[in-house]
């Protein structure tokens, strides 16, 4: 099942490298079949610009939203939760199984588990198939 995905993290306080990961995690996305929303980044810009790029079209538009948390973001943390209370969307969270994550995420997934899941990963490339699993349970949510 392919989907509409909007990809969100945090980049203010991560590292370039960090970047380049989750660029690569969006072109294996694209490479698997879906289609990847971008999110305004670190283009120049006004701050209107990047709340009503990414909250109104972005995840308003998406059909999946994606958020890799292994930074600390208040945007993500936005995006989260206008994805999941607003707007409904199916929505995966992801950490690598190393980084902290707020026990706030753990609490959202016993909540509403209807549409939100967390996951843990040791590679980014594994998010690839924590996708596609999510999608085929996900799928009710598409028909």
């Amino acid at each position: 099942m392919y989907a509409r995905i909007y990809v969100g993290c945090s980049l203010t306080n991560a590292p370039e490298s960090f970047d380049v990961e989750v660029e690569a995690l969006k072109g294996q996305l694209r490479q698997a079949g879906h289609e990847v929303l971008e999110f305004f980044g670190r283009s120049p810009g006004d701050p209107r610009d990047v709340y009503k790029t990414d909250i109104h079209d972005r995840v308003a538009k998406c059909e999946m939203s994606l958020a890799v948390c292994d930074w600390p973001s208040i945007g993500l943390g936005w995006e989260l939760g206008t994805a999941v209370e607003k707007y409904r969307k199916p929505t995966l969270a992801v950490a690598k199984r190393t980084s902290v994550v707020t026990r706030f995420v753990f609490g959202a997934e016993c909540e509403l588990n209807l549409n939100f899941q967390f996951r843990r990963y040791d590679d980014m490339s594994e998010i690839v198939l924590m996708v596609a699993s999510f999608l085929e349970e996900m799928k009710p949510q598409f028909v």
